[in-house]
This record gives C-alpha cells, structure tokens and sequence, in this order.
C-alpha cells in the first residue's frame, strides 16, 4: 500500500522534527558526532532489514562520539522506488536499497548481480578483490550522487516461484512474473516470460489478485513478506544473487570526516561474509517451509542451468551498450569470476 502524499510529508515531519544536527545544517557549538538519517527500501518488519539494524546498531557502537546512524523508517518514508532521490533532495542521508532498483540510471550497479552465484564467497571476493566496487562507485557517484558502502543483505539466491503449478523451466513462458527492476526483466524476457515491476511491499497483493503469476525473488524475501501460501512451484537453481546494503549521498559522503567515513565502511564490509552466510542459510531454511506449505521444488537438467545462466549474463548488452566508459572496465575486473 502506498503512503498518500500529504501524509507522507505529515510523517516526515514529524520525523525530521527530532532534533540532531547533519551535514545538510549547521552544527551547534561544541557537537561531535555527525548524525546520519537513515531509510530503508523495505518494511523494517522484514528479515531483509535484519544485518541493516544490526549494522546501524554497530555503528553507533564503533562510532561513538564520530557519527550516530537515526533509522526513520523504511518505504513509508519514502517510495521504494525514489530513495535515491530521496538521498539527493535530503529527506534522507542514508538508505538501505538494491541496485536493481536504480539499474535505469545507474546500470553499472547491476554487474554485482552479473557474477556466477554458484560460491558466495567467491562472488564477494570478485566485488571486494578486484577494482569493480571501486568502478562502480565511480558511477554511482557521477549519475545517481550516491556511494555504496557495503552489502547488508545477500547470499539469497534469486529463482523464478511461480503462483501456478509449472514442470519445468519452460513453463516460465508466457507468464507474468514480478520483476525488480530493468536487470530482472532483461533475464525473464530471454526466458519468454512477460515482466511486470513491482515493489517487494507491492507483490503479495499482485500475485493474491493475479496481476502476476510468480516472481522473480529470493526464498527467504518471499517467507519474510509473508507470501506463505501463495507459491506453487519454484525452480530449484538460483539464476542470480542480488545483494542490497548501504547506499549513502556523495553530498554527505564527501563532507564525513574520514573517521566517520572509516567506521562506515570498515563495520560493512566486516560484516559481509556473516551478512552472506545468514541469508544463505534463512534461504535454506525458508525453502524448506514453503515446501511445507505445499509449494512443489522443481529440478531442472543442465541444459536449463545453461539456459539461466545465459539469461542472467544477457544483461552485460545492455551494461556494455549503455556504459561505454564504466562498463568494460567493470567487465574486465569481474571476468575471472565469470
């Protein structure tokens, strides 16, 4: 459901009335810490918000008396959808997001879900040990004002969970299935199906009145949301992992003092490969309870896992047509892992 506007700006309101001084105003004499506003793009009821309050929670504690993270609240804030534009405007400083959100105006977000899914810890090490996160904040920082800090949900792997009983991978054609984002729905395309974008807090309605009829979303996102008793079927292999985590305006980011910036980044990428295991395993733990409610697990040969993978990697077309400057390098790094 979406927040009509005038309450919205009521809602804002009265969160913006707490006082705290931020880098968008003056600081009174004698302050220290700089206090960050923080959104998130998801319900903060949602287990995909855990790691987030979690980090908030460290980060308050490591940067005691340097930089203070005030969490407002999550899409009733802000759409989904505009947080970023929310960070430049300065209803926000800080939000927790997916790239796949933005990949329209900042496609080359979208290359973390482009690398092989199969080991976590080797797709994080294809982020974090080469140049590509460096190149990638490059161009956040050029087209959307924003830094990405580090990954704060992850390790779900994204699969196709269908409203209505399918058999194999080839019953994905012709369906309407719920895309994220431009990046999804390049992949459900490839795949025959008919994408349809719509908010995870949106999706539980559309698939109960068929607007769509699956998704294209991670297990444990799907049990969290509460879309318990919807799902027919899924498709075993994961086609992508799609991490969401800390995005932060340059406008703020630029201003920090570099102990801020250093207790930020050091205390999310600290937490990433726990941030990994925990989805890995609620991911496990969430298929197992779906099963439960009566959704049928769908194996597929290795001609479907080719055919997945194929559609995952379609995107890099559309990166590489659409970033001349940023894509190729991008490519270049992540290629190894590849």
């Amino acid at each position: 459901m979406r927040v009509k506007p005038f309450l919205r700006v009521s809602l804002l309101a009265l969160l913006l009335a707490v006082p705290a001084w931020t880098l968008t105003a003056a600081a009174p004499a004698g302050a220290k810490e700089v206090v960050l506003r923080a959104i998130a793009a998801w319900p903060l009821s949602c287990d995909c918000d855990l790691m987030y309050k979690e980090y908030i929670k460290r980060v308050n504690k490591n940067g005691k008396g340097v930089v203070h993270v005030r969490l407002l609240g999550g899409p009733e804030v802000a759409p989904a959808f505009e947080q970023f534009q929310a960070l430049r405007t300065g209803i926000a400083d800080m939000t927790h997001s997916a790239g796949a959100y933005y990949a329209g105006e900042t496609i080359e977000g979208a290359a973390m879900s482009l690398v092989k899914p199969d080991d976590i810890y080797k797709w994080l090490e294809a982020l974090r040990k080469t140049d590509a996160m460096k190149i990638i904040n490059e161009a956040y920082a050029k087209k959307s004002s924003t830094r990405f800090v580090g990954i704060l949900v992850g390790g779900t792997g994204f699969r196709f969970l269908m409203a209505k009983p399918i058999a194999s991978l080839d019953d994905i054609k012709g369906k309407r299935i719920r895309a994220s984002g431009a990046q999804d729905a390049r992949a459900i395309q490839y795949l025959g199906g008919s994408p349809q974008t719509i908010p995870a807090n949106e999706l539980y309605t559309a698939l109960q009145r068929g607007v769509v009829d699956g998704a294209y979303r991670a297990p444990n996102d799907a049990w969290s949301f509460g879309e318990r008793d919807v799902y027919k079927a899924m498709i075993a292999t994961p086609m992508q992992l799609s991490p969401g985590g800390v995005y932060i305006a340059t406008r703020v980011w630029d201003k920090l003092p570099e102990a801020a910036k250093k207790v930020l980044s050091d205390t999310a990428e600290g937490m990433e490969r726990e941030v990994l295991d925990y989805y890995y395993n609620a991911d496990q733990a969430s298929i197992k309870k779906l099963q439960a409610n009566g959704m049928k697990l769908i194996e597929v040969d290795d001609a479907a896992k080719k055919r997945l993978a194929a559609a995952r990697n379609a995107y890099w077309a559309d990166l590489l047509k659409q970033s001349p400057d940023y894509g190729p390098r991008i490519q270049k790094a992540l290629a190894p892992y590849n």
